[in-house]
């Protein structure tokens, strides 16, 4: 199978190696050539100079004399080997992705350390905000830029003009997308190129091809090299075509099979060339020679329904088993096609699509129907009450004499009188309060009994307000008044001023992000009937009540929600930090906040401990 590459050259260079050790035959086609740009080299003093592509080292050696004794931070070893080639000896690689970059900063460059980044002018990456964020002062140096060809090579055009079946392409950005589509318009192949099996790094890339009236276009299941190659792996088998063996998959490509879009959403179909140019959309990141992959992006879960809502009516919803029927045939007739076919072509993506659009229609009639059923038996459940009701009272309006007042003047006084009794109980509550906190705020004059049950009195209302997700500055002020040790408010100082995330909201993160987390800790399959199941199991989740102490991995997910629902937060914390590695990058603010709360409750736990036995010590 061939491969088109529309990749700047030293990246397209690097990603034919790795399709030709696929077994493909690659076939580079540069749409973009880097061309480096006037800006002067910025005056001052650095401690280290930032490379996020290996396009920036001609920039680099560019430099003065002084900042060959600099650090150089890059994202891989190839780009930090090329530095030391080019006589910067002190490179230091992340061997990662942008992430790993800048942790290597954190860990051997303290804030706030003056760095210089060379960097693209088209570029989408966030690695100068968040050095930014962490305290650092960033100086960007806009030196390079990757600029659009204006006609497509003659050799691409006689390949897509005498192309071969199963021919592919890899597309790293919409702006390259866009391009390739514009200058495939200009020289007369477009038919051609919309016929290709596009592979492409994200929905977002896969977005303007879609819109032309690309006939195949795969998304990488991860934003990332790896997953492209997966994907090329995955149409060669399905397509089995002829040629010498493929190698053994390696590494993460057992686990990346493609994922197949067919639409896009907000994606204008591309215009016809002009006679002025090329390119008219608003310029994006080119994947740079490191090849940094967007964070990947789960997709959006529905929030749980209230208990109310779930509770099925008392009849026979004979709707639901209707419709639940037919999906079991629609499944049913997916396998058995499965079944028959096992010696014959593999089953397409458009049987696969057919598949799934049937079962999401059915599936969304299910869910109607069933709302229905669940409306129509509360709205005569309530009908029912209200009959009653009426009945009742009727029979009481016939019985009832002659109302007597007295009785409701002595339960009025009642009332009166435990009024008045409520407001001294309240102002009694209130004066014990001001005197704790009066004596808090003393307590260096204090003796040592007073002292800890101030701590007592105090350490229980910061729970309080870490339960209700209320502020607690003056608290916190006043333990550290009171000798408390600065190490030991400081994980209750970080979310003093705003409170910290409640039962509520964590649990309301965890349902975001639920399907996502069971997706990445249930291991990967590659069989079709598989994923047939895989589309039905949408339908029905089976899964076990509460936490029955497995460790079993692809029960992270329950015994998180579990540890969430009981209020042990340094249990759930310690269970999020056992979830793969994706799932922990792709919930990172989830994570932060279950981490805060299990640290504030751990700190503030510790001070009442200590309190209770500093006053039994003392009395």
């Amino acid at each position: 199978m061939r491969v088109f590459v529309f990749r700047p050259r030293p990246d397209a260079e690097r990603t034919a190696r790795a399709i030709a050790d696929h077994g493909f035959e690659p076939l580079v086609a540069p749409l973009f050539e880097v061309v480096r740009l006037s800006d002067e080299t910025p005056p001052g003093s650095f401690d280290a100079i930032v490379l996020t592509s290996g396009n920036a080292l001609p920039a680099l050696t560019e430099g003065p004399a002084t900042w060959r004794d600099l650090p150089v931070f890059t994202v891989g070893a190839r780009t930090a080997a090329k530095v030391r080639e080019a006589g910067l000896d002190d490179a230091r690689s992340a061997d990662g992705d942008r992430n790993d970059l800048i942790e290597l900063i954190k860990r051997t460059l303290p804030a706030p350390a003056k760095l210089l980044m060379i960097v693209a002018r088209d570029r989408k990456e966030d690695v100068p905000d968040r050095l930014k964020q962490a305290g650092y002062d960033v100086k960007l140096w806009t030196a390079y830029a990757a600029e659009p060809v204006s006609v497509l090579p003659e050799d691409t055009q006689a390949a897509l003009r005498h192309g071969q079946p199963g021919d592919a392409a890899l597309h790293y950005s919409a702006r390259g997308a866009r391009t390739f589509i514009t200058l495939a318009q200009a020289a007369g192949v477009s038919d051609e190129a919309l016929e290709l099996t596009h592979v492409v790094l994200s929905a977002d890339v896969a977005a303007p091809l879609i819109a032309a009236g690309a006939s195949t276009v795969l998304v990488a299941e991860h934003p990332e090299e790896a997953g492209m190659l997966a994907a090329l792996e995955q149409v060669s088998t399905r397509a089995g075509s002829p040629g010498a063996a493929r190698p053994e998959l390696r590494g993460s490509l057992k686990r990346m099979p493609p994922t197949i879009e067919l639409k896009a959403d907000g994606e204008e179909p591309v215009a016809r060339p002009g006679a002025a140019g090329v390119d008219t959309h608003p310029p994006e990141a080119v994947a740079p020679t490191e090849a940094l992959p967007q964070e990947f992006a789960p997709p959006p879960v529905e929030a749980s329904a209230d208990a109310a809502e779930r509770r099925a009516p008392a009849a026979t919803p004979w709707v639901p088993l209707i419709a639940a029927g037919l999906i079991g045939g629609i499944v049913g007739a997916g396998g058995a096609f499965l079944a028959l076919n096992r010696a014959g072509p593999a089953v397409s993506s458009e049987q696969v699509g057919e598949l799934r659009r049937r079962i999401d229609t059915v599936q969304t009639g299910v869910a109607a129907a069933d709302r229905k059923a669940v409306a129509a038996s509360e709205a005569a459940a309530k009908a029912g009450s209200e009959v009653q009701a009426l009945a009742g009272k009727l029979g009481t309006v016939a019985n009832t004499q002659a109302p007597d007042t007295s009785a409701f003047a002595a339960q009025a006084q009642r009332a009166e009188a435990a009024t008045a009794a409520l407001g001294q109980r309240l102002e009694q509550i209130a004066g014990r309060l001001g005197a704790a906190e009066t004596q808090a705020k003393s307590a260096a004059a204090l003796g040592p009994e007073a002292t800890a049950a101030a701590r007592i009195v105090l350490a229980e209302r910061v729970q309080r307000a870490l339960a209700g997700g209320r502020p607690f500055a003056n608290d916190i002020a006043a333990l550290t008044k009171s000798g408390v040790a600065q190490a030991d408010v400081a994980a209750l100082t970080i979310v003093a001023a705003s409170g910290a995330p409640t039962q509520q909201v964590l649990l309301a993160g965890f349902r975001k992000h639920g399907a996502m987390f069971q997706r990445e800790v249930t291991p990967q399959s590659d069989s079709w009937s598989d994923k047939l199941l895989g589309l039905a199991s949408r339908i029905v989740t089976v899964r076990p009540v509460g936490d029955n102490g497995s460790n079993d991995p692809a029960t992270l997910p329950i015994r998180l929600e579990g540890a969430i629902a009981s209020g042990d937060m340094a249990k759930a914390a310690g269970l999020w930090a056992q979830l793969p590695e994706p799932a922990r990058r792709a919930s990172a603010d989830f994570g932060a906040d279950l981490q805060k709360r299990a640290a504030a409750d751990a700190a503030i736990a510790k001070i009442a401990q200590d309190a209770v036995a500093a006053l039994g010590a003392a009395g």
